[in-house]
């Protein structure tokens, strides 16, 4: 019994027929294929934020179906399906629309053309109230500044300067030039009141507006300037007026005319017109040191190339100057309000500015 014990085989497990075994082979591949495919289809749509959820219902043995919740998130298979895999529209491009050059050049040279305004200028001292209080047989300041207003309005006057205005005067002729604007009027205090600028409100804007302290009879006082601007054309030019010292005070006056070229040259300098009027107290000094420091010429004529050239006589203290792009016509002198509203004759011109480019803004 053990001899035979010693020597029996193991027993053989029982082989698989051959047919069985390529028909498993097969159902292996085709699992592994299967499960490849689904593998990437859920790596496809976990991008979307929803592969989690759609590994949990497969493992569970779950359905989807179009809209199906799981969690808070909502899964739209049926959405994916329907979207289309390429844009229904197609662009096209069309051409670039642009302005031929010759047409571009035109607009621009039409911004950049130069700017007129043509318009009557005045320049008067209308004899301040304090120099005729009861004396000298004129009347009162403010029935002397009611003859100013209308000399003034009926001449046509557009823009112009006045000096040795006093309070009571300013009220009246604001009064009797409805049509007008001043500057500075009240709003640089007493001593500004002495010096005003005007101008007809329907055809000039003021722009910009300032003043440089001078001396004048020994007292510091503003010398305005005003940039004004045409409102049918567009040019601006700048506006002074002044004042200087009368009598013994060369000295004065020298310095002041100073101040005043300093001004003109720095308005200049903006690339507009500059017109100044005023009672300069002198017959030529004045003229032909401002011609020959700024160009400025004169409305009745006479210039600086060469030398000092006078205008024609008869000269007066009062000046009407301007340069930077001004010519003058029909100068004046007009002595109608003489003896009864001033001891100055009242000055008017005609007077063209020009602008070589129209720089709106422009500041000193």
């Amino acid at each position: 019994m053990a001899k035979h014990l010693g020597t029996r085989r193991s027993p053989r497990l029982g082989s698989l027929p051959r047919g069985v075994t390529w028909g498993v082979g097969g159902l292996l591949s085709v699992a592994t294929v299967t499960v490849l495919v689904v593998a990437q289809g859920m790596a496809a749509d976990d991008s979307s934020g929803h592969g989690d959820e759609l590994a949990h219902t497969a493992a569970a043995g779950g359905h989807l179906r179009a809209g199906h919740v799981q969690g808070d998130r909502r899964v739209e298979v049926s959405r994916q399906a329907n979207r289309p895999k390429s844009s229904p529209y197609r662009v096209q491009r069309g051409t670039s629309l642009s302005l031929r050059p010759a047409i571009a050049l035109a607009r621009k040279v039409n911004t950049l053309s130069p700017a007129h305004s043509t318009f009557t200028i005045a320049q008067s001292n209308i004899l301040g109230s304090q120099h005729t209080a009861g004396a000298g047989g004129y009347g009162p300041g403010t029935y002397r500044a009611g003859i100013t207003a209308a000399l003034l309005t009926s001449r046509g006057t557009d823009v112009g300067g006045m000096q040795e205005v006093q309070s009571d005067q300013l009220a009246v002729l604001r009064n009797r030039m409805p049509a007008y604007s001043f500057w500075p009027g009240s709003s640089l205090g007493n001593n500004g009141e002495r010096l005003q600028i005007y101008w007809r409100s329907d055809r000039f804007t003021m722009e910009k507006s300032g003043s440089v302290s001078y001396v004048f009879s020994s007292q510091r006082i503003p010398l305005p300037y005003v940039l004004l601007r045409d409102n049918d054309t567009g040019a601006e030019f700048w506006m002074i007026t002044t004042h200087n010292s009368a009598g013994g005070m060369e000295g004065q006056r020298d310095a002041a005319t100073g101040v005043e070229i300093n001004l003109i040259n720095n308005l200049k300098a903006t690339g507009l017109p500059v017109l100044i009027t005023g009672d300069m107290n002198e017959h030529t000094e004045f003229f032909c040191r401002v011609a020959a420091s700024t160009g400025m010429v004169a409305a009745n004529g006479g210039n600086a190339v060469g030398g000092c050239h006078l205008p024609p006589p008869p000269l007066r203290v009062d000046w009407i100057m301007g340069g930077g792009g001004v010519s003058f016509s029909g100068y004046r002198q007009d002595g109608a309000g003489l003896h009864r509203a001033s001891d100055h004759y009242y000055l008017y011109a005609e007077v063209t500015t020009t602008s070589d480019w129209f720089a709106p803004g422009a500041t000193p």
